[in-house]
């Protein structure tokens, strides 16, 4: 993908320059583009251009763009086009942009540098064999036609190719001039600084849970973005240094998938307690220790065996035995015991059973009986549940966790709304809300607009059949023109498939991207080797609670193509776990 560097936001553009950026978008490495600069004409009158392309092997080409009617009416000699523009002729206008950037260029090294010129004409397709065009040379146009096989028309402008070297040398001299504030370490300085405003924003929305501290129990609703897990890990420390015990609370912190649990596990390693212990727990490891502490064989279903089964498993089998374990007077003694409950992500936690299972009291709640069964002091001790209606995935369907019957069996619990989307750059936020669809309807709502989120860079995509290169090149094109621009390191990445084995993803069976090893986000740390030289990927079923600076997502076709529910949802979750950077490559 081509380097851009704005002079104005895309949407504050002319719609004929948008035209035109459109079709150069399909440029790859080696390209960089100036998309408006300013410039002062021969009377010294300060102006602004419309783009300065720098290619390989020629240099670079001031581009002026007339998206009007191009025409001249003789007996006037006034062209048409906006009044509020200047009028005069095209090529005089063109020769004093031309003329303007070639001083600019000397002054910073005064060397002979290549700078073509040329009209770009993105609504008029000059007819061919034509010499000239409104009493102009064909050769100072750039038409439709000629925007869509760019390169040839590119090198057309030029007198003859530039030795690598002196092209070189100019390249340097054009982005000292004209890409200030673009310079890698500047980049790098940007991005930190954003990530220093997430985790200020994060720690002032504290403020709510200091609000609420007279709550012992709370059932924390917030959005994508909200920051439910920072609150999360926030309110377990809380609970575990809470005054009253010298020695501190044991808090049990419970998640739904793997990913989440060892990011909880990382979150609450790096922040010691004074007093008080958290213990981290994903919903299937708790059940294997319940079952483990009462004697009982821990024997899931295997991955050759089929869906029918793994269902009856864990809706049926494995339910009925942890409700005899905890039922059991003498087995209940063996069971671990905590003063309080933290739950994230508590939206996939069932609240109510299978119907298979022939439980019908009414004084169950679905897995949840099983949770509070561990804690000291039942529905009356302090908890907090973190949750998102709208990120419980169609396919389990949306009644299987339901607050009110939460809320109905606690001793006094409290609903507590996360205000606004704090995780995310302007252009990912604004990205996420465009995602509208039958399976991100929920996951949109009342995610509002929020107008102080930090800038960052544009959403990149990548179509698979536009290119003769291979997924897992594309991906490394991602990774090292991130790196070289000063994003971030390729280790700062999290590469999401849509499949749940890797193999059967388009990376197949890579094992590196960009020099670095591609490692399962679920291998522990100690396993994975340094955290340096490591690039972390998981399934986009299995990233829910995760975030990273960059996201590459691959395996699904465009967000419009998309018509089942379920696969909308994952795409949406995919780009979601980006903070600053999202490239999806489709296909």
């Amino acid at each position: 993908m081509a380097r851009w560097i704005f002079n104005r936001p895309v949407e504050c553009s002319d719609p004929h320059e948008r035209r035109v950026a459109e079709l150069l978008k399909k440029l790859g490495k080696g390209w960089t583009i100036r998309w408006g600069f300013y410039y002062r004409d021969n009377a010294g009158v300060l102006r602004e251009g419309d783009f300065l392309i720098f290619g390989p092997d020629c240099g670079l080409l001031v581009l002026e763009v007339k998206g009007d009617r191009f025409r001249a009416f003789g007996p006037t000699g006034r062209w048409e086009g906006d009044p509020t523009t200047n009028r005069d002729h095209p090529l005089y206008q063109l020769d004093q942009e031309h003329a303007a950037v070639i001083r600019e260029l000397e002054e910073n090294d005064p060397t002979w540098h290549p700078v073509a010129k040329a009209i770009c004409l993105p609504n008029d397709c000059i007819p061919e064999g034509q010499k000239t065009w409104h009493g102009l040379p064909r050769e100072v146009f750039i038409d439709r036609k000629d925007l869509s096989r760019f390169f040839p028309a590119f090198q057309r402008c030029f007198e003859r190719p530039v030795p690598s070297e002196k092209l070189e040398r100019h390249r340097r001299a054009f982005l000292k001039v004209y890409a200030k504030g673009t310079s890698p370490e500047e980049v790098h300085a940007f991005i930190d600084q954003n990530e220093a405003i997430f985790r200020r924003q994060f720690t002032a929305s504290y403020g709510i849970l200091d609000l609420v501290s007279g709550n012992r129990q709370l059932l924390v609703e917030g959005r994508s973005g909200s920051g439910k897990t920072w609150h999360a890990i926030e309110t377990a420390r809380r609970f575990a240094q809470a005054e009253g015990a010298d020695s501190g609370k044991e808090v049990l912190v419970l998640c739904y998938n793997l990913a989440l649990g060892r990011l909880l596990t990382d979150l609450v390693a790096r922040q010691p307690l004074e007093r008080g212990r958290i213990t981290v727990f994903r919903w299937e490891d708790l059940a294997e220790s319940i079952l483990k502490a009462c004697g009982l064989p821990w024997e899931p279903p295997g991955p050759e065996t089929d869906k029918a089964a793994k269902m009856d498993f864990y809706d049926v089998q494995l339910p009925g035995l942890l409700l005899e374990c905890i039922r059991d007077p003498v087995l209940a003694e063996r069971l671990p015991k905590y003063d309080a409950l933290v739950v994230d992500e508590a939206q996939d936690h069932d609240t109510a059973f299978a119907s298979a299972l022939g439980e019908h009291d009414s004084g169950l709640c679905g897995w949840w009986t099983i949770y509070w069964s561990l804690i000291r002091e039942s529905t009356a001790a302090p908890m907090a549940f973190f949750y998102d209606p709208g990120q419980r995935p169609p396919f389990r369907g949306g009644e299987g966790f339901q607050p009110g019957e939460l809320m109905r069996r606690l001793s006094q619990p409290a609903h507590v709304r996360l205000p606004q989307v704090l995780r995310y750059t302007r252009p990912i936020f604004r990205f996420l809300l465009g995602l509208n669809s039958a399976g991100t309807h929920d996951l949109l709502h009342e995610m509002g607009q929020v107008d102080d989120l930090p800038e960052g860079p544009e959403v990149e995509f990548y179509e698979r059949g536009d290119s003769d290169e291979s997924v897992t090149a594309l991906v490394e094109g991602v990774l090292n023109d991130w790196e070289q621009r000063g994003y971030c390191r390729p280790c700062d990445v999290l590469v999401l498939h849509f499949r749940s084995d890797l193999a059967a993803s388009p990376l197949g069976l890579c094992e590196s991207l960009a020099g670095y090893r591609l490692v399962d986000y679920l291998v522990p740390a100690e396993d994975a080797g340094k955290k340096e030289r490591i690039i972390r990927h998981t399934s986009i079923n299995k990233a829910k609670g995760l975030d990273a600076i960059g996201v590459i997502m691959v395996g699904l076709p465009p967000f419009p193509q998309l018509t089942h529910p379920d696969q909308q949802f994952a795409y949406f979750m995919g780009a979601s776990r980006a903070k600053q950077l999202l490239a999806v490559i489709h296909g």
